[in-house]
Formats: structure tokens, C-alpha cells, sequence
């Protein structure tokens, strides 16, 4: 008999274990590597994306089974050793011993274990928490509906605005760059990126009536004359008509060849430029 609750209360630690380590591994993995793998052809890791299409009702699961093998391991734990040492003294004994038991091998070690690999993890128990989550379904949004309705009775409402997948990059953009791990340039590049759904044509073109343009039949003269009187580096060229763009004139080459031609403009030819 105690041989027998003692292993029952070994297989409910282990048990734990499991559901402790799935917790960490499923929230704690990478949501763009599972899609990949879920792409090539990972049938566990679309399990997994199942999942966590919804979180709620997976973590419910997972800690409904939980706290179920947690409170029934110190009950039998409590019981087997108040039944060798009678008296508040083996209840002190079976809490210390549970408690010990469950933090070190339910709790510190499989969330240890599973914040290295989460990845290889969460596939690997995807398909078993896949059928707990199919069972525990219904206890779960009974528990949902319970925490709901208290929290309304006390005048909190209950959260409902999930994290965007533009909020998880720009704050993963935010992370890295706070760990030094991506610099301001490329931090500011892909912040921008994300910004550019708000931004209209009007921000980042300019219009023709305002762009500076030389007439490429002029004399050389008049036209590096004209070029260095603008505050742009690179200057379309037309001939004829402004609609006819035959080139980018770009002052450092225009300054090469008038120092490479002895500082004359004469014999510069602009279509060389």
C-alpha cells in the first residue's frame, strides 16, 4: 500500500513535469519557425500552430491537468505520511517534502529544460496536449466564463485585445536593438517599413513642377552654373522637351571633369558626363 501510493505520487510529480514543460515550450516557441515548418511539410508543427491559434484555451488545459495532478500528489502525499507520523508534524513534513519535490522536478526542471529547446519540444508534445485540450475544452470555458463574470462583478474588465503581429515585431524590432544586437540605421530602416501603410504618396515623391531640371543644349558653362545654384547632388537632365529625360547629371562627376579639363568648360561634353 505505501510502496504503491508512493509510486502513484511519483508518476502524478512526473506528470507535472509534463505539463509544466509543455506550458513553457508552446508559449516560448517561435511562431514564424513553426509556420515554416508547418510549410515543408512538419505535420506536429501545424499541431502547434493549431494551438496557439488559441492560447487561452491551451493554457487553460494545461493548467487545469496541472493543478489536478499537483493537488492530488500532496493529498496523497499528506495522506501516506500523517498515516507513518500521526499529528501536525507529518502534515509540516508532507508539505515541505511536496513542496520540494514539486518545485524542483515539476516546475524549475522541466521549464529549464524547456526554455532551451522550445522548439523540438513543443512539437514533441503537441499531439498529447492536442487531447487534452479536446477534453478539457468545455471545463475550460466554464472556468473562463466563471473568471469572466467576477472580474465584471468587481468592476474590471476582462482583457480582450490580443497583441498584433505588428506589435510583436516592433517590439521584437525595440529588443534587439536595446540589447545592441541590431544597430539605429536598420532599427529605424524596418520601423519604417512598418510605417509605410500610413504613409501617402504626397510624403515620399516629389512633384514634377518641383524638380529642378537643366536643359542639356545649353554650353557647359551654363549648365555647371546652374547645377552648382542647386541644393540637389543629382540633377535630371532633358533635351528639347521636359518630358524627355535623357540622363542624371551627378555634381562630383560634373567637378571631375572640370578639374580633369584644367578648370576650362570648354570642350566638356555633358553627354560624357
Amino acid at each position: 500500500m505505501i510502496i504503491g501510493t508512493a509510486i502513484t505520487i511519483l508518476i502524478l510529480i512526473m506528470m507535472s513535469g509534463f505539463f509544466s514543460g509543455s506550458e513553457t515550450a508552446l508559449t516560448a516557441s517561435s511562431r514564424s519557425r513553426m509556420y515554416q515548418y508547418e510549410k515543408d511539410g512538419d505535420k506536429r508543427a501545424g499541431l502547434v500552430n493549431k494551438l496557439m491559434s488559441n492560447p487561452e484555451r491551451m493554457i487553460g488545459s494545461i493548467l487545469l491537468g496541472n493543478n489536478l495532478v499537483n493537488i492530488l500528489a500532496s493529498a496523497l502525499a499528506t495522506s501516506l505520511i500523517t498515516g507513518l507520523i500521526p499529528g501536525a508534524g507529518g502534515v509540516a513534513i508532507a508539505t515541505a517534502v511536496m513542496t520540494l519535490l514539486v518545485l524542483v522536478f515539476a516546475e524549475v526542471l522541466p521549464k529549464t529544460y524547456a526554455i532551451g529547446r522550445p522548439d523540438d519540444m513543443a512539437r514533441s508534445v503537441a499531439r498529447p496536449i492536442g487531447w487534452l485540450v479536446a477534453g478539457a475544452s468545455w471545463i475550460v470555458m466554464g472556468v473562463q466564463v466563471i473568471v469572466n463574470a467576477t472580474l465584471r462583478m468587481i468592476g474590471v474588465k476582462p482583457p480582450s485585445d490580443m497583441l498584433t503581429a505588428e506589435d510583436d515585431i516592433r517590439g521584437t524590432i525595440d529588443l534587439h536593438h536595446s540589447e545592441e544586437g541590431l544597430d539605429a540605421k536598420n532599427r529605424h530602416r524596418l520601423v519604417g517599413a512598418l510605417d509605410l501603410k500610413d504613409m501617402t504618396v504626397e510624403e515620399v515623391m516629389i512633384h514634377r513642377k518641383n524638380i529642378t531640371l537643366i536643359d542639356a543644349d545649353q554650353s557647359a558653362t551654363d549648365i555647371i552654373e546652374q547645377a552648382l545654384a542647386s541644393t540637389h547632388t543629382r540633377i535630371p537632365l532633358y533635351r528639347g522637351d521636359q518630358e524627355e529625360i535623357i540622363g542624371i547629371l551627378h555634381v562630383k562627376d560634373m567637378l571631375r571633369a572640370v578639374v580633369a579639363n584644367g578648370a576650362k568648360t570648354e570642350g566638356i561634353d555633358i553627354d560624357e558626363i
